[in-house]
């Protein structure tokens, strides 16, 4: 398995309130898969895509809004290489009302030992009782995130990981509350936090896997991409 990172230029056809870029960066990537029938449905189905993206980086302090007629980058990364070739193919020139492609390159991520991992955009663990800090221990919360992290890479890969894995050394949270994340009329809430990584051989693939699929669920809308140092 190797992760492919695509940089892609954009440039702001009107201004995009901070809040709402999640729902506009979807609408920009969702409506160029739905052009290609094969990838339409790739994108319908409920499953493990295998690929992520983060926000555009932010140019100044305070900033309220993404700036009409301004040039921002964002990142998207995948393990599918299909994926890869048909975002290369065409991104770039796909355009909403909101958002026009520019430019993309790609590199690959290196397949070394990771250090650490942290979250850039919020980590959202969906469950049948709501935002997990009303109804669940940290504790609980650290059993979930993991349960999730290893059933992620075993749905998409296959491969089995052992129960007794174990994923990290140490998990901090970065946020004193919960992030709220604007998506679909609705506010969905998340965390920012980092994780010490295992040396362990199944821990650094679940891991490796997760800067392509994302921490948390909803990896696909841009939730739970992570920044990484190696070893």
């Amino acid at each position: 398995m190797n992760i492919y990172e695509m940089i892609c230029r954009i440039y702001i056809l009107r201004d995009i309130p901070i809040p709402l870029i999640y729902g506009e960066l979807n609408k920009f990537i969702d409506g160029y898969l739905a052009q290609n029938e094969q990838f339409n449905e790739f994108h319908r189905r409920k499953s493990i895509k295998g690929y992520n993206f983060d926000l555009p980086i932010k140019i100044e302090k305070g900033m309220k809004a993404y700036k009409h007629d301004q040039i921002y980058q964002f990142r998207v990364r995948t393990v599918d290489k299909e994926l890869l070739s048909y975002l290369m193919d065409g991104l770039a020139d796909y355009r909403t009302d909101a958002i026009k492609g520019l430019t993309r390159t790609v590199k690959q991520i290196p397949k070394k030992q990771i250090a650490s991992v942290y979250s850039l955009t919020p980590v959202v663990l969906k469950n049948d009782k709501g935002y997990w800090r009303d109804c669940m221990s940290f504790e609980d919360f650290e059993r979930e995130l993991a349960s999730s992290l290893c059933h992620q890479y075993e749905e998409y890969t296959g491969d089995k990981i052992a129960e007794n894995t174990m994923l990290y050394h140490q998990l901090e949270l970065k946020s004193k509350c919960a992030v709220g994340v604007s998506y679909k009329g609705i506010t969905l809430l998340g965390d920012k936090l980092s994780m010490q990584v295992s040396d362990d051989e199944n821990a650094q693939k679940v891991m490796y896997f997760a800067l392509a699929n994302g921490m948390g669920t909803m990896g696909a809308r841009g939730l739970g991409f992570l920044g990484y140092r190696l070893v």
